[in-house]
């Protein structure tokens, strides 16, 4: 009798252990929609997500290619940009600079050739900056709008933050879609590559008067920008594009890559190619590019994997901490990642995940946020830090 018992317990234990040895049915992706996606995920505690999933555009399948950064012509850039005549040339590290003045107007172009003019090697190539400023007043526009467009606002309250601003929304002194239409012919006779708007706000005087406001009242006050005088004048568009590859956008936030060619205690960044400018009734008055890319070779063609099995690698190493704060995941998107190997670069489709978390501070509600990425062919995940 008792070795009967013994047994049964026995084959009671197998059956268990084999139970568990027996590998999940694998999920299939590929036919998966969004209902089905979110009825099915398991959410760690404290995370959601919150992605429109109908504005998501996907391939099925992507070329990968080697690329190097852009020279830009010199002469094309100053035919573009300048609108007076040059008065003075210089060398800096970064490369040559023209300035041109005309009574209280000065403009800037900058050109980035990684030190070839000056000399030396730098990393700062494939891009330029220009700007133009009246009276000498630099970095006006920076009280009361974000046109770095490097991260969301921290806080809508913010005196810099664009959320209170409009987009595509038309001002007085110029349709939005005829400001594009300009912008676009100017960019082309530049020499840049294809593009897209991620962004564009359109900043009315009434507004930046408010954030003027709070600005004067904030910490980052400035002595040089206590007493700016705001009128109909100062009224522009800013923008965010991408430059664009087989119509994917390369990736213009920076994401950390764990494994990549560069390691430090801050992470390894990955350099983003990014093309921001301001748009008021004189045109382009300022523009920054950095590491537009020249396609030098065609590498293959990959399946890619589709945005839901990519989200659902994130939220499996999600699972994989306690999460103190409410974390969103809030968008997703396609893009060219840009991985630098040595002078050149590889350009591998990934998908590139946004999310969100929300704190208190000093009785104010802060919001930080932050940039994971899977690569579209492998599925491996580069999870980034709050």
């Amino acid at each position: 009798m008792k070795k009967n018992i013994m047994l049964s317990i026995s084959i009671f234990i197998l059956v268990i252990l084999a139970s568990c040895n027996t590998p999940e049915k694998a999920i299939n992706f590929q036919d998966m929609d969004s209902k089905t996606f979110l009825e099915h995920v398991n959410l760690s505690e404290n995370l959601s997500i919150h992605i429109d999933f109908d504005n998501v555009k996907g391939v099925d399948t992507a070329k990968t290619y080697k690329a190097d950064h852009i020279v830009f012509d010199n002469q094309k850039l100053i035919n573009a940009f300048i609108k007076n005549s040059i008065t003075e040339e210089k060398i800096w590290a970064e490369g040559p600079q023209f300035i041109a003045s005309d009574g209280n107007t000065k403009e800037f172009l900058s050109i980035y050739d990684g030190g070839k003019s000056f000399g030396i090697v730098t990393g700062l190539k494939g891009g330029f900056n220009y700007g133009r400023t009246v009276n000498g007043v630099m970095n006006k526009l920076s009280t009361v709008a974000n046109i770095d467009f490097y991260y969301p606002s921290f806080s809508k309250n913010d005196y810099n933050s664009n959320d209170d601003y409009s987009s595509y929304t038309d001002l007085d002194f110029s349709p939005y879609e005829k400001a594009l239409t300009h912008i676009k012919r100017i960019l082309n006779e530049a020499g840049l590559p294809q593009f897209d708007v991620q962004e564009s706000y359109s900043l009315n005087l009434k507004t930046m008067k408010s954030h003027y406001e709070l600005y004067l009242k904030s910490a980052s006050i400035e002595d040089d920008l206590k007493n700016l005088n705001w009128t109909k004048e100062d009224e522009c568009y800013i923008f965010s594009l991408r430059q664009l590859v087989d119509n994917i956008p390369i990736i213009n936030r920076e994401w950390q890559m764990p494994d990549g060619t560069k390691s430090s205690a801050f992470g390894n960044l990955m350099p983003p190619t990014y093309i921001n400018l301001v748009y008021d009734s004189n045109g382009i008055t300022n523009i920054s590019t950095y590491s537009i890319l020249n396609i030098s070779n065609e590498i293959e063609t990959n399946s890619l994997i589709n945005v839901y099995e990519a989200l659902n690698t994130l939220i499996q190493d999600y699972s994989l901490t306690i999460l103190e704060n409410d974390v969103s995941i809030v968008s997703a998107e396609l893009c060219y990642l840009s991985i630098p190997q040595g002078d050149i670069f590889e350009l591998i489709p990934g998908w590139v995940f946004c999310s969100s978390q929300t704190m208190e501070y000093d009785s104010k509600l802060y919001t930080q946020y932050k940039y994971d990425v899977v690569n579209a062919v492998t599925g491996k995940l580069y999870q980034s830090r709050w």
